[in-house]
């Protein structure tokens, strides 16, 4: 079994993770009426930094209680900076090798309209969505700032500036964002809200090494998305997201996370599934062309899905359409630095340390049943519903209630 790469370290900014694995920001649902931390949340990251990955993203944290996308959404602000320092604080205690980023968002057009305030870039159709003003944008670019000193302040080691799954960022990336005025329109006016809050970002955090970095959808699926050439357009180009990529480096970020697709709407190509494996490739196909752009680290996504080879890939040899085999096979090839788990972090929170410790027969592997999906679109608690007993019967009670 070869490990060489998975097993290596690898430095990003001035930091070491300590190997190759990343688990990726997994909305939860599981925090208390405030945006704090519970109980479960704790449990949840105390697993995952037992797990021994080299890098532990936290859950997408919402800057505003007001437009969230969950109901028990995890926040960060100075309110909840105590309990999410406690959360660093408990993860450090147990395993103090892992990196552990915040991943920042505005929930944007994604924000549940049962419980919060929908806000958007451009019309949507809905009169009772609210169109954001530029000032309004500018306020949360500055927002964005603050929580990136509040997740320094805690004790953590970075943040992840979320771009991707059609949120409030990656609605403003797209050709479909035609707003007038500086936000909207051309590529520059589209990508001006990232370069002047990751400028922000940068003056409050001062010099350092606190990691800065960005996870983006290269490719959304939808007319107009980003990965199409204009407004009404379909069809994949990826001029703009190669572009995009580029600028990330130049404006000094650490990191690169590539992703794909809109959950709520292209959810196929976000996580690849049993109708559609060959998303996996797709998946190392883009971060391999955003690897061949930049030389700062890029993390890849897709491949949770792969399991220990039992999966619907058309390869006919088993032993070469495992998670081991294709994680290694990027690596040496050069497509890309670091390989992140999302579902399989869900399903086996302890999965690094048992691959890495070559303990493969103790793997929980994801089924890729979309349970935590369904828990997830429900506005439920989220975890494994496979292995864990308690996801088992809340998934049981989302189904009664449907």
């Amino acid at each position: 079994m070869n490990l060489e790469l998975l097993s290596s370290p690898i430095q990003i900014g001035n930091k070491t993770a300590a190997n190759r694995i990343v688990i990726q920001p997994m909305e939860c649902n599981d925090g208390d009426s405030g945006g704090g931390p519970t109980e479960l949340t704790f449990k949840r990251y105390r697993k995952l930094a037992e797990g021994g990955a080299g890098i532990i993203v936290v859950e997408s944290l919402t800057l505003s209680y007001e437009s969230r996308a969950r109901k028990n959404q995890l926040k960060i602000s100075e309110e909840t900076a105590k309990g999410l320092e406690r959360l660093v604080k408990e993860m450090r205690e147990i395993n103090p090798k892992p990196l552990i980023l915040f991943q920042i968002n505005h929930s944007g057009r994604i924000s549940g309209a049962a419980f919060s305030k929908v806000v958007s870039l451009y019309p949507t159709g809905d009169p009772n969505v609210h169109i954001l003003t530029d000032k309004e944008l500018e306020d949360i670019g500055e927002s964005f700032a603050r929580t990136a000193v509040i997740t320094k302040q805690i004790g953590a080691d970075g943040i992840d500036f979320k771009h991707c799954h059609g949120y409030l960022c990656g609605e403003m990336l797209r050709p479909a964002n035609t707003r007038p005025g500086p936000y909207g329109g051309s590529f520059e006016n589209r990508t001006r809200f990232f370069r002047e809050t990751t400028e922000k970002i940068k003056k409050a955090l001062g010099k350092g090494d606190f990691l800065t970095g960005v996870r983006y959808s290269f490719y959304e699926g939808i007319p107009g998305g980003l990965g199409t050439s204009g407004p009404e357009e379909v069809e994949e180009d990826l001029f703009e997201p190669l572009r995009f990529a580029r600028m990330i480096e130049e404006m000094g970020m650490d990191y690169i996370n590539v992703s794909a697709g809109i959950p709520a709407i292209t959810h196929e190509i976000v996580r690849p599934t049993k109708s559609y494996p060959e998303g996996v490739y797709r998946h190392f196909g883009w971060a391999k062309m955003v690897k061949r752009l930049v030389g700062i680290p890029v993390i890849g996504s897709g491949y949770s899905y792969l399991r220990d080879g039992k999966n619907d890939l058309k390869e006919p040899n088993p032993s070469k359409k495992s998670f081991l085999y294709w994680a290694e096979k990027n690596l040496k090839s050069g497509h890309v630095d670091l390989v992140g788990i999302g579902r399989q972090s869900l399903a086996d929170p302890l999965f690094a340390k048992k691959l890495l410790s070559g303990d493969l027969d103790r793997i929980q592997f994801c089924t890729a049943c979309g349970g935590c999906s369904v828990l997830l679109r429900s506005q439920k608690e989220v975890g494994c519903t496979v292995y864990n007993e308690y996801y088992k019967e809340v998934l049981r009670q989302a189904r009664k209630e449907s």
